[in-house]
């Protein structure tokens, strides 16, 4: 009887993705959701075999994702989150984006994924006291917004950031 090729020593596994958007489908591909005895849940990049040539790079991207964050729940959420909204903006091309085609959209996705509920918002923010002020306080200078649009901003803002991070290591993982 014939083996199977995924059978025996040969372990199938993935190849090492040559655009971003693969990069990103490879992300969104290994991550998991484990569950907690409380009945929560979280992510983490599965330890399958599969996914073992690009683990160690995936790992690293995500680290830098979190961006001093780490571990934390609501990062690799959005990381998640992120990664599969992108390859959404992405899809109804037929030639792959560069990471300036992903960096226009960064905006809008961060827009689209940012919260809407104040209360959600104010614990976003109480989870880490860094989150409450702008990397780039020009951003907004010389408004006076309410506060819930200050915190939707700021999260905007992060996810974005987030985003630019994932298109950026990933673009840095592409062959020359």
């Amino acid at each position: 009887m014939a083996e199977h090729p995924n059978q025996g020593n040969m372990a199938h596994t993935i190849a090492t993705p040559k655009t971003i958007e693969a990069w990103l489908q490879a992300l969104t591909g290994a991550m998991s959701i484990r569950h907690r005895a409380d009945g929560s849940s979280f992510y983490v990049l599965s330890e399958a075999a599969y996914w073992q040539p690009l683990r160690q790079q995936l790992q690293d991207v995500v680290r830098a994702a979190h961006r001093d964050e780490m571990p934390n729940d609501w990062r690799w959420e959005a990381i998640n989150d992120l990664a599969n909204q992108l390859l959404v903006w992405s899809e109804a091309e037929p030639e792959p984006w560069d990471a300036d085609r992903f960096r226009d959209v960064s905006f809008e996705v961060a827009d689209n994924l940012a919260s809407h509920s104040t209360v959600m918002l104010a614990d976003w923010v109480s989870d880490h006291a860094a989150r409450g002020e702008f990397d780039d306080p020009s951003l907004v200078e010389g408004l006076s917004p309410s506060i819930p649009t200050l915190l939707r901003w700021r999260q905007c803002e992060e996810l974005q950031l987030m985003a630019d991070v994932l298109i950026s290591s990933f673009e840095d993982l592409l062959p020359d």
